[in-house]
């Protein structure tokens, strides 16, 4: 795939792709694996950088392997699916039942 200059090399991997493309490897040219949905814990403590450096990868390899999702906008989608769709009830402060 060419970019935009006519570039058929894909940039170096960076660090901290394979945490979310286990399939890369660091600083070797990108191939395009799947992408590993991030939990919502994970991602709170996603830097801004690494979150735009991911949406950039998914936007240039979406659809070239099976079980890429389409877009960043559909990542985002089924990380949001994962949370849980109530909070859990508060119970109050245990005591021994009365007899």
């Amino acid at each position: 795939m060419a970019d935009l200059w006519g570039n058929t090399q894909s940039p170096p991997t960076p660090y901290w792709l394979p945490e979310y493309a286990p399939g890369e490897k660091a600083w070797e040219p990108m191939k395009g694996f799947p992408v590993k949905i991030p939990s919502g814990q994970q991602w709170a403590r996603t830097p801004s950088s690494q979150r735009g450096g991911l949406q950039s990868y998914i936007n240039r390899y979406a659809g070239t392997r099976a079980g890429m999702v389409a877009t960043y906008q559909d990542m985002i989608d089924r990380m949001m699916m994962m949370f849980p769709k109530n909070a859990p009830s508060r119970v109050g402060r245990w005591t021994p039942t009365r007899q």
